[in-house]
């Protein structure tokens, strides 16, 4: 069963040792519109982002781990590939 896209950006928050609200003041920073209630919502799966909530939420999240020294392991809505089916490091050190 693929997993939903909210339990995937969710994942990696976890992964990243970010709260909702560290999550949601980057999103905001790059260019989100959604409020803090509709991204936890987003990230619980009781609503489902649309294409640009979901890839400025990817992109913030793969900015950290950027900072991290790492890649972008989320994948972008348009990438072709299911969400589910990237390939995640452990979580970075912290």
């Amino acid at each position: 069963m693929a997993e939903c896209r909210g339990a995937v950006l969710d994942q990696a928050r976890r992964d990243l040792g970010l709260s909702h609200r560290e999550l949601f003041l980057r999103y905001f920073t790059i260019g989100g519109m959604s409020s803090v209630l509709e991204v936890e919502a987003f990230l619980s799966a009781a609503l489902e982002p649309a294409d640009h909530d979901y890839d400025v939420i990817a992109q913030a999240l793969n900015e950290r781990f950027v900072e991290l020294g790492g890649n972008h392991p989320v994948a972008y809505s348009d990438s072709g590939q299911s969400p589910d089916a990237v390939e995640r490091p452990g979580a970075p050190g912290r």
